[in-house]
């Protein structure tokens, strides 16, 4: 038998209103599920630069063989296409959400959904097992999206799981976010403006099916094993909040997916909070950045709007479908070091003013709705206001730092983050090498070497380094340069694993811990002691029943990767000099000051010494930063080798 995947993928034009099936197993062996079958389609179906919002852009929603499943950590989904937000041009990429939408899809029959075409009026999707609806959204369109949550509900019953898009998605702004119950959002990329472009309001899933398992028995012993090992280490039990607004609100923690069992630091539910602009109460959560809305002093981010105004403010941009990431480190930052600069200082007769609740209100509304000159341009994204409104192109750099989006876990971009020279060398071979910020699926190395030092050896993290990555120098504080193209490239197919199977990459791979003596993760079953990194494994294994070795399912990961980068080179030329644009963003001399005692900038030419090396361990090209035709066909992509060459664009 085999598990995990439900065997169908559902097809809609919307154009045409034509419904279609196909086999999910068409793709799943070679390409897992998640990011992984996405690429493959996209490879195969958008062959050619296209506008974001063009009829043919494809929003593909993917499921993994684990969502649905009793999986820790498991649940999510990935939304893949050509991404509004990515700058200057828009291409292929991914985002991704949590909640139970996607476990639901899965109940219903579908492992993913493929939407082609634009509706001629507005629509939502009803999908109810086999049954597929289109039906007319003239009701929902202008709603927010918990308005619109709340309309399907009633109408189509409580236990219905809803993805759908505010008014920002409608007014096809670059930063909208697809979003699922009060804060899961498939943030970053715009996709909320592709469902926009699209006349597709939401897609409303309700299923009675199930996802059957191989090994039922060495399943559910897995899953009881690492909850354990995530509780141990990973849960930090919340603490009354110092500030009474908060914890007369019921501050409480919130899982924000299916199958997980982690109430994660990062994630406070509160109700019933009064509004301070707009009258009325405001439910939902902190969770991500979205605690930043209130300021933290002395940062980048140093404003106050007080607890209440900050609440507001989240919970009006998840409401509006805005990309709550964008909107702090990138827009409100870049606004108030614009006043700071005295570029600019005022909007629409407004003073920019951060401490000021009716701002935030103010400005947010403008982005959603597309109002005014000014909040027009913010709503295409900090890179392209710049651009449009000709102010503050200098100080961009200091927000974002590649392809559109705004820095993330990188060692200065977010500002916040205790990350160190030269931990931060590695995000910046990832940042240089991926389609996105890479952090949204590759917090383990940055954030899990920054963090774990704190309450752990560095000999102990230099013995698991040498472990995992080969090389003790991998990590080690002294040698900036070597030995890092190596953790890049197995964190990256970590990256990859993660986003086809799906799991919270809070969660994984498992590689430090609190629960044994050596602090590196590990769980005991009664088939012996399976090492953290290797959880992912026999996850996989255990619910499909696939006879996989380790080493194939690297190579699937691996295959993936190189698939993802062949659409960037067949649809955009993207070569190494691509690559080399990010460095700039590094050569600031803002970064942290790391264990020994050093505040440094990127050395440009090391830098570049290690992406050849980072080439020529990936089996690409030096020069051009692609992949030779021999490696594509070793991983058994040789018909897109026989393309690319045939376009002239690999030897």
């Amino acid at each position: 038998m085999i598990g995990g995947w439900v065997g169908k993928i559902l097809r809609i034009d919307l154009s045409t209103q034509k419904i279609s099936f196909e086999d999910t197993m068409k793709y799943a062996k070679d390409f897992i599920g998640g990011r992984g079958i996405a690429a493959k389609i996209a490879w195969e179906e958008i062959k050619s630069p296209i506008d974001p919002f063009s009829p043919e852009n494809l929003l593909i929603f993917m499921t993994g063989p684990l969502t649905g499943t009793l999986a820790p950590a498991s649940g999510r989904t990935i939304v893949c296409g050509v991404a509004p937000q990515v700058y200057p041009t828009p291409w292929f990429t991914r985002s991704n959400m949590g909640g139970q939408w996607g476990s639901e899809l899965k109940y219903a029959g579908f492992d993913g959904i493929i939407i082609k075409g634009k509706s001629e009026k507005p629509v939502y999707l009803y999908i109810h097992d086999n049954e597929i609806e289109i039906n007319d959204a003239k009701d929902l369109w202008g709603l927010d999206t918990y308005s619109t949550q709340k309309m399907i509900l009633n109408k189509h019953g409580k236990d219905v799981k809803v993805a759908c898009i505010g008014p920002a998605g409608e007014n096809l702004v670059r930063i909208s976010v697809i979003l699922t119950e009060t804060e899961n959002a498939a943030g970053q990329g715009g996709f909320g403006a592709v469902m926009g472009s699209k006349n597709l309001k939401a897609i409303a899933v309700k299923g009675s099916g199930y996802v059957k398992i191989a090994d039922p028995e060495f399943f559910l012993e897995l899953c009881l094993a690492i909850k354990k090992e995530l509780t141990t280490t990973q849960h930090i039990p919340i603490k009354p909040s110092l500030d009474p607004e908060q914890s007369i609100h019921g501050q409480r923690l919130q899982n924000c997916s299916h199958s997980c069992y982690v109430h994660c630091c990062l994630n406070h539910f509160y109700k019933s909070v009064p509004g301070i602009v707009s009258p009325g109460i405001n439910t939902g959560q902190f969770h991500c950045i979205s605690p930043l809305f209130p300021g933290i002093p002395n940062t980048y981010y140093d404003w106050n709007p007080g607890f209440r105004g900050g609440f507001e403010a989240s919970v009006l941009s998840n409401k509006y479908g805005i990309n709550q990431w964008e909107l702090i480190i990138g827009t409100f930052a870049w606004l108030r070091k614009l006043k700071q600069e005295g570029i600019l200082t005022h909007i629409d007769g407004m003073e920019i003013d951060l401490n000021d609740p009716k701002f935030w209100y103010m400005t947010l509304k403008k982005i959603a709705y597309r109002e005014g000159k000014i909040g027009n341009a913010l709503a295409e994204g900090g890179p392209r206001a710049a651009e449009i409104l000709n102010i503050g192109k200098e100080y961009i750099p200091l927000f974002w730092a590649a392809y559109g989006y705004t820095g993330h876990w990188d060692g200065r971009g977010d500002k916040i983050n205790p990350i160190f020279y030269p931990v931060w060398i590695v995000s910046a071979i990832q940042w240089a090498t991926d389609t996105r910020d890479p952090f949204s699926s590759s917090h383990d190395y940055v954030a899990g070497v920054s963090m774990w030092s704190k309450v752990i050896k560095w000999e102990d993290i230099y013995k698991i380094s040498e472990r995992i990555y080969g090389s003790s120098k991998a990590t080690n504080l002294e040698t900036p340069y070597e030995y890092k193209a190596q953790p890049a490239i197995w964190h990256q197919h970590r990256s990859v694993l993660k986003d086809s199977l799906i799991l919270c990459d809070w969660a994984f791979p498992r590689i430090f811990s609190l629960a044994t003596e050596d602090h590196y993760a590990r769980i005991e079953t009664s088939k012996g002691v399976i090492e953290g990194p290797l959880i992912e494994y026999y996850f996989f294994k255990t619910v499909t029943g696939l006879d996989i070795s380790k080493e194939e399912l690297d190579k699937i990961t691996e295959r993936i990767f190189n698939l993802e980068r062949a659409i960037q080179i067949r649809n955009h030329n993207r070569s190494r000099k691509d690559d080399e644009a990010i460095i700039p963003y590094f050569e600031y001399e803002e970064f942290f000051v790391g264990p020994l005692g050093k505040r440094e900038k990127l050395d440009r030419e090391k830098f570049k010494k290690l992406l050849d090396e980072y080439y020529e361990l990936r089996g690409w090209d030096i020069e051009t930063g692609r992949p030779k035709s021999e490696k594509l066909i070793q991983l058994g992509l040789k018909d897109v080798a026989l393309e690319l060459k045939k376009l002239g664009l690999i030897n």
